[in-house]
């Protein structure tokens, strides 16, 4: 299946989607090696894997869960950590 991730902050240096491919019958915890694998040569400047563990994963709705089953053709937001006061 295809998913659309959208992004925002530290991701947003990738494009404003990033467009992956899934096994069927897969969840939001089986996004994260191929985004990495997606964007692992753009991203020699700082942790990007450390980056992706760390951020989570939405719908417009809603925060999803690690085991929530995703569906083909899904855009999904990242969300990664911010700081700042």
């Amino acid at each position: 299946m295809q998913i659309t991730i959208q992004t925002f902050g530290a991701f947003r240096r990738f494009g404003r989607k990033i467009e992956i491919l899934l096994a069927e019958q897969a969840a939001v915890t089986d996004i994260r090696k191929p985004l990495y694998l997606a964007v692992a040569k753009q991203s020699a400047e700082f942790d990007i894997e450390a980056l992706i563990d760390s951020s989570r994963f939405a719908t417009e709705e809603r925060i999803l869960a690690e085991d929530e089953m995703l569906l083909d053709g899904q855009l999904i937001t990242i969300l990664p950590p911010v700081s700042g006061g």
